[in-house]
């Protein structure tokens, strides 16, 4: 195999490309009443996004396609869990409408600021978005069985934090990494800003 073919077949490629193709699954689990079928292959679906980026690094595969394939495969996961939350728990999200509205809006911004300034897309990975990625997974599980209205609140709310924080790497470090994973030791560190 050529070297670009190797750089791009790796386990952890494998595991976000499983992730994405196992997205559509969820769809006929959720909506057909195989609610533990769907919790399984969702949990499952979860495990890989927990590995994939732990693996890159342990076996040193990481890569911008890489971490473009697994930002693609969780936009997927995850948005597609909203919208199992949206469809089959709207009791709790109903009083979240205009959080959730918000966030959308906030998320667009986060996304589309990088390709408007540095004409390419980055999808950063900060501790707080981690965190938060493993908030949305929990919650979405405990939606079978609590109410997570406010729990989903504090979620967007936590959000807005994370995405405020990648809008200031992104203003006043340029583009960077998208393994960085938070501002504040750069700040505390002093580290010298992209001059615009």
């Amino acid at each position: 195999m050529s070297d670009r073919v190797n750089a791009i077949v790796t386990v952890p490629n494998a595991l976000s490309t499983f992730r994405l193709a196992g997205v559509p699954l969820l769809y006929p689990l959720a909506f057909g009443g195989r609610t533990s079928m769907f919790v399984t292959w969702f949990l499952l679906l979860g495990v890989t996004d927990f590995l994939d980026g732990k693996i890159a690094r342990y076996l040193k595969q990481s890569s911008s396609f890489g971490a473009l394939m697994d930002s693609v495969a969780d936009i997927a996961y995850y948005f597609s869990g909203a919208f199992f939350v949206i469809m089959l728990f709207p009791q709790y999200l109903i009083p979240n409408l205009g959080y959730f509205g918000a966030f959308l809006v906030v998320f667009a911004g986060a996304t589309l600021f990088p390709f408007l300034k540095f004409g390419k897309m980055i999808f950063i990975h900060t501790a707080l978005l981690r965190f938060n990625a493993v908030l949305v997974f929990a919650t979405i599980l405990l939606c079978f069985v609590v109410d997570t209205t406010l729990l989903i609140r504090v979620l967007l709310i936590m959000f807005y934090v994370g995405y405020v924080e990648v809008f200031a790497l992104f203003i006043l470090y340029g583009p960077v990494s998208p393994d960085t994973r938070s501002i504040i030791p750069w700040l505390w560190a002093g580290k010298p800003r992209v001059r615009s």
